[in-house]
């Protein structure tokens, strides 16, 4: 072979690439004998695919060994042009240069839709917040809205970040004297009241009382961590807790026998005073914990039966506003936590009971459905939030009742609309009779759902044994009703031709509520737990009343039977008053009510209402001083009704079934009712005219003066005024 050719014998032979194993020898692990040429390809297969009888192959390329030397110099480049054009740029150059869309500047990368579309306003305002409280006094426990201040601040330095970058200097340092609590504020947030506690047999009883009267119908305290706190001690380190605690005596205090909780050991009406008198009305706080708040919705609890309602807003105002403070009216559920689901209940029980005090005195709410968005109440009993918040199958939980509560009270929310002012509903377009019938029917389709989502074991006609289950399924049935008279009492005015059958809605309903309300009295011997159940039986009460001294004054001969069981039924919310009374001046004041309206006429017939054989018209064994002499208040009921029939009326029946089981109404030529139902213009005037405020005695006064006057002018009194 000549020189020549050696070249050429030299590049024939293919050159070998370092050895490597196969795909597959690498998926197994093993070290392949194979040998590739110089396009990748397997020139001779390994035993090992040989053995096993695959291809070959080598598709998969081999892992990269070492520092990216590469990727690491490219990225300094960029880093250096970076800075050097952030150098270049001036404010001019910036305005020059067009915009980006603000959702591109303000929102993270996995917020951005890619479809284009602007996300919701909600997600990007709790982005912002959040991102906000990293320079926010306090930052955990403030939450700040998305039309605050705060909010714009923090949009003002994401367009910042966005086109000049992070700041290249140190951020700038606050002045520590302007973001801190001074030396005499903290000085005084931190000073503990001494408390004086009662002797610890008398809280344990208390406690027994509160969670078996009180918290099954307003559940804000979670019993066994709250009798863990107690056991422990707390009240007696944590100033916070221990108010918390006087306030669950002082409720508790209210359904007791015992002396002790008395301030003189004999009025009566003086029950708890002595526990809640320790407090402060505003205590002076920076940070609320979730005690402080659940004193101020147990406190407005308990100044409903004093001589100073009104101050329950106050509380309610309180509490509501350190709520929406921590953003609790906003937060959602992230798994089970123990804190949260604290409040969590704390928020739902300040919104029920926001609800009924304002239905009460005839005002706004504070809350409107537009200004929350939280989650449900969570219907696991208090023993199994421990067991991983698991309510056992079979096993229905107590909080169902007031999951079905609020949803009662966001049906009374939507009431409030039908009792707005002229101005309000033209502003809104609510004018003539189409908008009012047509609400009315909304309202009622919404009861009727509500109805029928009912749990069964909360069922009207489910069973009656006296117990806790009996005393939600009253107050949720005696909710229901009132709920319907306060749908349907605007439209009892002869201008209205819903006039007919708002009446004969409100006057069944109200019947109902006395009717559930005397079983009580009749079957189970004591006074309902209810705070709210004085008020209900007050306006059923002066319904029926209104009902018989419209048809009376109209000299329209009514169906004497009907007339004695009204009688009836109003005598029995006059003895439950007189119980409720003992322990509070709200029952007192309406039992007051009732009886002047039922003596402006001449005296009531009510010594004609049946009774058992050998009863008095003394009921109860309660002198006219007991309240300022001991009294057993388990035993304040010795001597009983005989059970009165029941009226036909079901919850969930349309207008039409209501009407079928009613005395005929017609209407006359004018189109208002007729003198046959006992409704001429003026009792419809006095329907109307009748306060809406039941804590207001002033405008009762007035009221009942117009009543007894020869020539009182209704038609000139705007509705629920009477002033």
């Amino acid at each position: 072979m000549s020189s020549d050719e050696e070249p050429d014998s030299h590049t024939s032979k293919q050159p070998r690439r370092p050895q490597r194993s196969c795909d597959f020898c690498r998926q197994r692990k093993n070290r392949g004998d194979g040998v590739t040429g110089s396009n990748g390809d397997a020139i001779s297969q390994c035993s090992t695919c040989v053995g096993f009888g695959v291809p070959c192959t080598y598709r998969n390329p081999a892992k990269q060994r070492g520092r990216k030397i590469q990727l690491v110099e490219e990225l300094k480049q960029k880093i250096v042009g970076l800075e050097s054009k952030l150098r270049s740029l001036s404010v001019c150059s910036l305005c020059a240069q067009p915009l980006q869309p603000l959702q591109d500047v303000l929102l993270p990368p996995r917020y951005t839709s890619e479809s284009g579309n602007t996300p919701e306003e909600d997600v990007s305002d709790d982005e912002l917040i959040d991102s906000f409280r990293q320079i926010a006094v306090e930052a955990p426990d403030n939450f700040f809205g998305s039309a605050s201040s705060s909010a714009l601040l923090r949009s003002a330095i994401a367009v910042k970040e966005k086109y000049l970058g992070p700041p290249m200097v140190a951020p700038y340092r606050r002045r520590q004297v302007y973001w801190e609590l001074l030396p005499w504020e903290k000085e005084l947030y931190d000073r503990q009241p001494n408390y004086l506690y009662p002797a610890s047999d008398l809280i344990h009883s208390l406690l027994e009382l509160y969670f078996t009267n009180v918290n099954p119908i307003f559940p804000v305290l979670h019993r066994p961590s709250f009798e863990s706190c107690v056991a422990g001690g707390l009240h007696l380190k944590d100033a916070r807790f221990g108010a918390t605690l006087l306030a669950v005596l002082a409720l508790a205090s209210r359904y007791s026998d015992d002396p002790r909780v008395l301030i003189d050991g004999k009025t009566s009406l003086s029950s708890g005073w002595k526990f809640v008198a320790q407090v402060e009305i505003v205590q002076k706080c920076s940070r609320p914990t979730i005690y402080q708040v659940q004193f101020w919705v147990l406190m407005a609890l308990y100044s409903l039966g004093t001589s100073a309602p009104q101050v329950s807003a106050m509380y309610l105002g309180l509490g509501i506003h350190w709520l929406q403070h921590r953003g609790e009216h906003q937060r959602k559920r992230e798994g089970y936590d123990f804190e949260y689901e604290l409040w969590n209940r704390a928020f739902w029980c300040f919104f029920a009971l926001d609800r009924m005090v304002c239905s009460f005195v005839g005002r706004p709410p504070t809350l409107h459905k537009e200004d929350y968005d939280i989650d449900p109440l969570l219907e696991v009993d208090d023993e199994y939030w421990e067991r991983g918040f698991t309510q056992p199958l079979g096993k229905p939980s107590l909080l169902s009742y007031f999951a079905c509560f609020i949803r009662l009270c966001e049906i009374l929310g939507d009431t409030y609309r039908l009792y707005a002012s002229k101005k309000v509903k033209t502003r809104m377009g609510w004018t003539g009779t189409d908008w009012e019938q047509a609400t009315v029917a909304e309202l009622d389709s919404t009861m009727n759902d509500y109805f029928h989502s009912i749990p069964p074991h909360l069922e009207r006609d489910s069973d009656t044994t006296p117990g806790v289950l009996m005393d939600q399924r009253g107050n949720l049935d005696i909710m229901y009703h009132h709920l319907q008279i306060m749908i349907h009492r605007p439209y009892i005015h002869n201008q209205s031709p819903m006039a007919a059958p708002s009446l004969s809605i409100c006057t069944m309903a109200a019947r109902s509520v006395l009717c559930v309300s005397s079983l009580w009295i009749f079957r189970f011997k004591r006074l309902p737990s209810s705070p709210w159940l004085p008020n209900f039986l007050f306006v059923s009460s002066v319904i029926l009343l209104l009902n018989i001294f419209g048809a009376k004054r109209a000299g329209v001969t009514m169906d004497p039977e009907k007339d004695k069981l009204d009688f009836a039924e109003v005598e029995t919310a006059l003895d439950i008053l007189k119980i409720a009374e003992l322990r509070g001046q709200i029952p007192g004041r309406l039992r007051d009510l009732i009886e002047e309206l039922l003596s402006r006429d001449g005296p009531a017939p009510r010594n004609e209402v049946n009774r058992s054989p050998g009863e008095s018209n003394k009921v109860f064994s309660v002198s006219a001083s007991s309240v300022e002499s001991p009294v057993s208040f388990s035993g304040a009921i010795e001597e009983v009704y005989a059970p009165q029939p029941q009226q036909l009326f079901e919850p969930g029946m349309s207008i039409e079934q209501l009407l079928a089981g009613t005395d005929p109404i017609s209407w006359d030529s004018s189109g208002g009712v007729s003198s046959g139902l006992g409704l001429d213009d003026e009792t419809m005037s006095m329907w109307m005219a009748a306060p809406t405020d039941f804590m207001n005695m002033k405008q009762w006064d007035v009221y009942m003066e117009n009543m007894n006057g020869a020539d009182a002018d209704w038609s000139s009194i705007q509705p629920g005024t009477a002033s």
